[in-house]
């Protein structure tokens, strides 16, 4: 079976989840809470940028859980068995499952970024060149983000023997990982978009290696 084959049941099962339905309204609506509570200052610091890693943090961490607890349910009720009749890539499985809820959680967060753009627009009459070269970091760094979260997941899923294990260690160790793309931010540190473009790319591509590395070597 092929992995766009693979992908597109994937992305149909996780679109249709009710976790996904109140990421794609909750956020949006998260982002119009964070400006009405959020305190006066001086219309100087644009929503869209408070909001990008604060949403981008919150969808990836959900991501990360929906993916480990997926592929731990589908463990333990043998799902996997059928690699003994059907001729499945155990590699396209993961890659599938880490597609689908990434493209999921990442029309969520692009839906809040449209909402905090547009509230921006009405704010400051208009989106100044630096607030949209802003924006963009942001939602570069929020991608980087999201990707480690789900390959997190990914792994985690893999090697958790049950779904409170997977849920423990996604909050305490994939989402603390994902974190790294905004350490140069947060450090003064120079260059900090093209640090999150490789240490987000880079970190997800080897935690989705180990993960299938220990999966294809599991006996179902």
């Amino acid at each position: 079976m092929s992995l766009s084959i693979l992908f597109k049941d994937e992305l149909r099962g996780f679109y249709k989840s009710k976790v996904m339905i109140v990421l794609w309204i909750g956020l949006p609506v998260l982002s119009i809470l964070f400006f009405l509570l959020s305190p006066d200052t001086g219309d100087e610091l644009p929503l869209t940028v408070m909001t990008a890693l604060i949403v981008s943090s919150l969808a990836g961490t959900l991501g990360a859980v929906m993916l480990a607890v997926s592929i731990i349910n589908e463990k333990g009720a043998k799902v996997y068995d059928l690699f003994l009749i059907r001729p499945i890539k155990r590699r396209n499985l993961l890659l599938s499952k880490f597609l689908a809820v990434y493209v999921c959680i990442a029309i969520a967060v692009s839906l809040s970024l449209l909402i905090g753009v547009a509230i921006d627009y009405y704010r400051f009459g208009g989106i100044p060149e630096g607030m949209l070269r802003n924006t963009m970091d942001s939602i570069i760094i929020s991608l980087a983000m999201m990707g480690i979260s789900a390959s997190a997941g990914v792994l985690i899923g893999v090697v958790s023997p049950s779904v409170l294990v997977g849920a423990v260690l996604v909050i305490y160790g994939g989402n603390q990982i994902s974190i790294l793309p905004v350490l140069p931010a947060l450090l003064e540190i120079s260059n900090e978009i093209l640090f999150a473009i490789g240490t987000g790319s880079i970190t997800t591509v080897v935690l989705l290696i180990i993960a299938t590395v220990l999966f294809n070597r599991k006996q179902f």
